[in-house]
């Protein structure tokens, strides 16, 4: 241990893509991740990204399995970038230009040679899901082939940037817990972005979701947007592609998002809150969670519907929240207009917090509530 250097976390890109690290981009189809992750090697092939290699122009490698090279060129093009100091990479397990993707288990020694000719400060897998082998969401497949991915990063000093997906439904969803496919993604992964539509602003944003070099709270959102460009095309027309324009920090981030209801879909969503907040009011502001549960199954709500209802709440002005009735007395909902103090304990854990609250109606501590 003696001979290991404490070294500080150097940035491709300040805050958002360590170097020489994996990190996942994700969000819903159709979102700008791709067009995003573009722009970025865009900028860093003109030395334009801010970062330890602003000023410096560096190599690109790159794996496409969803956009034509035809069409990620007329991005990057788009993007403003080097055409010179971008590789697409088509080292395959079958044969060279058959569309095969490239595969972790089996191309990332030839990946690695690559990395070797060209020195790139990144490589991008888009999609990353398209590079794995196996039950995609099965840990003990997923893992290992992050690991080599990995360890490949370190070896090289390359950050990876992987394109990836969010969970079909992630209303109401931790951005992190939103990730599709196994626990893996988000376990072994330095750092994870995400991003996500503001209809509200007509924007889209992008968040720091995940970190183990810095905190995601302290960390900006940025929003973005995306319009539609034509680009120059070698019969003599043009080609129409998507180009990002950054619009700032903002003070919305995914997790955020999130929590609202998209516009147009089912407003059915917010009835189980509706019907809780009005339940509580009823009860003075509060009421123990057993009658809760029973009220709320005979109006046709689930328990885990009622208790993702109140989940939603957490960290608002309206803020519903359990706390203890007495030391040995049962859980209550509660829906107050003050909270003083605090003490520790979880309605779901089945723990009691160190010392009692007195009775529903008069002042009472806050009790920590994990969902």
């Amino acid at each position: 241990m003696r001979e290991v250097e404490i070294l500080p976390t150097s940035y491709l890109w300040t805050d958002y893509l360590p170097l020489g690290e994996v990190t996942l981009l994700v969000g819903k189809p159709g979102i700008g991740k791709s067009t995003l992750a573009v722009d970025l090697a865009a900028k860093l092939t003109r030395g334009q990204l801010d970062g330890d290699c602003k000023g410096e122009q560096r190599h690109v490698l790159y794996s496409i399995t969803e956009d034509s090279e035809s069409m990620f060129k007329a991005r990057f093009v788009a993007a403003g970038g080097d055409v010179d100091y971008v590789h697409l990479v088509d080292v395959v397990h079958g044969e060279v230009g058959d569309g095969s993707p490239l595969l972790i288990n089996v191309d990332l020694d030839a990946v690695r040679a690559e990395i070797e000719k060209w020195n790139p400060a990144l490589f991008v897998l888009d999609a990353l899901n398209s590079s794995l082998v196996g039950q995609l969401n099965d840990n003990s497949s997923v893992r290992p082939q992050l690991e080599r991915l990995k360890a490949l990063a370190h070896a090289t000093s390359t950050t990876v940037l992987g394109v990836g997906h969010f969970k079909k439904a992630t209303f109401g969803v931790d951005p992190v817990d939103a990730i599709g496919g196994a626990g893996a993604y988000s376990q072994v992964v330095r750092q994870a972005l995400a991003c996500a539509a503001d209809e509200e602003e007509e924007t889209m944003v992008l968040s720091l979701i995940k970190s183990n070099v810095r905190s995601v709270a302290g960390t900006p959102s940025l929003a973005f947007s995306a319009e539609e460009v034509q680009v120059k095309s070698d019969d003599g027309g043009t080609t129409k592609v998507g180009r990002l324009t950054w619009l700032g920090e903002t003070s919305t981030s995914v997790r955020e998002l999130l929590q609202r209801v998209p516009q147009g879909e089912n407003k059915d969503r917010d009835k189980p809150l509706q019907w809780l907040q009005a339940y509580l009011d009823e009860h003075g502001g509060g009421a123990p969670s057993t009658e809760i549960k029973a009220d709320g199954e005979a109006a046709g709500f689930s328990w885990d519907v009622l208790k993702r209802a109140k989940k939603r709440t957490k960290d608002t002005e309206y803020e519903i929240f359990s706390c203890k009735s007495s030391y040995h007395g049962g859980w209550i909902w509660r829906w107050p207009t003050e909270r003083e103090g605090s003490a520790e304990g979880s309605e779901e854990s089945g723990t009691d917090p160190p010392g009692s609250l007195p009775a529903l109606g008069a002042p009472f501590d806050r009790a920590r509530d994990n969902g």
